[in-house]
């Protein structure tokens, strides 16, 4: 009801009862709860209650959260809804870029990393690709899910974050998505976990090329070409080709293009490095521009 009516700002309590402790209560809601309340607890993963930034109506400025709903609630074939709840709360952590904001921005990365755990069991292959990106850039900061006999186990370290982010990649690539598919052949070719295999990681790209033109991925087939130029031009993994480069950049080119005229911004910058490496083998090949 409460997001029918406007979400977290609309709330249920009248105006005239909304004195210090409403005001205290919004300040002191956490970003996500975590309900452990069951039989299999300690395994399964939770119930997780779900907030939304609460706003002052006069000023517009953020007064707290409010606790909107849980998840899981229903039935949710594809993990569909917590992928919905998993984006918001990255596109939010996304957002607060102020240094006064950076707990808030780990305390929703990690709202996000549940959440997509939970699409992920649900058969979600783009989760995979996000809980990977999390744990790459440790975006939760050391702070992710762990259940009570992980918590409580006195012998085992904590698995390393490069090797938790290749796991999630390949589960992605071999669920079929196309960027988990890239995203794997860079950890392969950088050797970021494991030995470095350049031309494990051509394989990966050319998979995650096939893959994109499959199910017409502009913004995943403009990124895997980009990879494919870049292993041209610098002979990784590859015999090293100006020609093939060329073409690699310029078929990058074309797809990042498509990808940020439907909205993608932030293919600005690899479209940018596509452009100019293009131009760079041109002069490689011609002797000018």
């Amino acid at each position: 009801m409460r997001r029918a009516n406007g979400g977290a700002e609309a709330s249920l309590v009248p105006a005239g009862l909304r004195g210090e402790r409403w005001r205290a209560r919004r300040a002191a809601t956490p970003v996500f709860a975590v309900d452990r309340r069951g039989r299999g607890a300690a395994e399964r993963l939770p119930r997780v209650w779900v907030s939304e930034p609460a706003f002052d109506a006069r000023t517009g400025a953020r007064v707290g959260r409010e606790l909107v709903g849980s998840y899981p609630n229903d039935r949710d074939h594809g993990g569909t809804a917590a992928r919905a709840l998993a984006d918001a709360y990255f596109g939010e952590a996304l957002a607060l870029s102020a240094s006064e904001d950076a707990a808030l921005r780990v305390e929703c990365f990690r709202a996000a990393e549940l959440l997509y755990l939970h699409a992920a069991e649900r058969g979600n292959a783009g989760a995979w690709v996000r809980l990977g990106v999390i744990y790459r850039d440790d975006l939760g900061q050391g702070r992710y899910w762990q259940t009570r006999l992980e918590e409580r186990a006195l012998h085992t370290a904590p698995r390393p974050l490069a090797a938790r982010a290749a796991s999630c990649f390949r589960r992605g690539a071999e669920a079929g998505d196309a960027e988990a598919c890239w995203a794997l052949g860079d950890l392969v070719a950088d050797g970021v976990g494991q030995v470095a295999d350049p031309e494990r990681g051509l394989a990966w790209y050319r998979r995650a090329l096939v893959v994109a033109e499959r199910a017409g991925d502009d913004a995943a087939l403009g990124n895997a070409a980009l990879r494919l130029a870049r292993a041209f031009e610098g002979a990784r993994g590859c015999a090293h080709s100006f020609e093939e480069a060329l073409a690699w950049y310029e078929r990058a080119s074309e797809a990042l293009a498509r990808a940020e005229e439907a909205g993608g911004w932030f293919f600005k910058r690899p479209l940018r490095e596509a452009r100019v490496g293009a131009r760079r083998m041109a002069q490689e090949i011609h002797g000018g521009y």
